[in-house]
């Protein structure tokens, strides 16, 4: 993926779906870009790296379900992955009613509305499956992903000590969110 860079004068379009089989490389080369720029928080050096990465990453979109899948956000324009939120869950077993939500922006599009237009997408898919908890873990230190959470109508339940542990060896705190969805 080129670097992109979007000013703010431009106008953009984005598109946001479901992610498929083909999606894979480049959605890892957005996640490499941010972490080769030091832009994401969780910045410990983990690369996705070549063939291996894309089969596994393909072979999971196409197994996508009501608790398990992938929302991208297309720039239209330049026909580029520019965002992504994924959903995982459990189908079965006490937990079943609860999903795990992550989300992630390219640098140059941040503090456009991307990331909270698909975490909203994501929401309104897991209604429809009849899903009652959302749950979100963000470094203490992720600004951006806390402001957006809060905004959504997350609520902290509490911080983790240690909670990731990154490629470099280090350790960051987390907070722990969840949304009740009627």
């Amino acid at each position: 993926m080129k670097v992109l860079s979007v000013g703010k004068s431009e106008k953009m379009s984005i598109d946001i779906r479901k992610a498929r089989n083909g999606d894979a490389k480049p959605l890892i080369e957005l996640s490499n870009e941010g972490l080769r720029r030091k832009f994401f928080v969780y910045d410990g050096g983990g690369y996705f790296k070549g063939r291996k990465d894309i089969i596994k990453t393909n072979q999971r979109f196409m197994k996508q379900d009501k608790r398990n899948f992938t929302l991208l956000a297309i720039d239209k324009k330049r026909n580029t992955i520019v965002g992504w939120c994924s959903v995982s869950g459990n189908e079965r077993g006490r937990t079943r009613h609860r999903v795990d939500l992550g989300w992630l922006v390219h640098p140059d599009y941040v503090r456009k509305g991307i990331a909270t237009r698909l975490v909203q997408n994501a929401i309104r898919e897991l209604k429809k499956a009849s899903i009652k908890r959302v749950e979100a873990e963000a470094a203490i230190k992720n600004i951006a992903s806390l402001k957006l959470a809060k905004k959504l109508g997350f609520k902290i339940e509490g911080k983790k000590r240690k909670g990731l542990l990154l490629d470099n060896g280090k350790y960051v705190d987390t907070y722990i969110f969840s949304k009740i969805l009627d």
